[in-house]
């Protein structure tokens, strides 16, 4: 259980971090790499970051907290949500 309570407390955290972010100006996936690691990313290990990013962006979309908008170069941008 003292895992698990980690594991919760840290995907609470990094969520936070994002909607920080995002509420500071609007973000992509892309965008999200440093706030969500502070450590450099080689190739491989920015592919995967980038689905964790999407992953954190789209579960606060989906709860309503953010809000996303495809810009004029086909990049989906997440905002707070009004």
């Amino acid at each position: 259980h003292t895992r698990i309570d980690q594991l919760q407390d840290h995907h609470r955290e990094r969520l936070a971090e994002v909607l920080q972010a995002c509420t500071e100006r609007p973000g992509s996936a892309a965008d999200m790499l440093p706030v969500l690691f502070k450590r450099p990313l080689d190739l491989h290990q920015k592919t995967f970051a980038m689905g964790e990013a999407v992953a954190h962006l789209h579960a606060l979309w989906y709860q309503g907290r953010l809000r996303r908008t495809l810009d004029g170069d086909g990049i989906y941008r997440f905002a707070v949500a009004a």
